[in-house]
């Protein structure tokens, strides 16, 4: 799935179509790049997944990208 294509599916858009600020959004699109759906659903029922290093960098980073180096 694409970010957009995640960013669309019913259970992330209902729960950030309400978000305004840019710091927050900037987060967000910083875990959707990282998701990934369970298309096999060999660990879930098809639900998208993200691991938590990478929630966990996009807070510390506050969404912005990864440096190269």
């Amino acid at each position: 799935m694409t970010p957009e294509e995640i960013k669309n599916d019913i259970s992330v858009s209902s729960r950030i179509k309400y978000i305004t600020d840019e710091e927050e959004l900037k987060v967000i699109d910083f875990i959707t790049n990282y998701s990934f759906k369970d298309s096999e659903k060999v660990y879930t029922n098809g639900t998208i997944l993200v691991p938590l290093f990478r929630v966990l960098d996009a807070i510390l980073q506050k969404g912005e990208p990864y440096q190269e180096g």
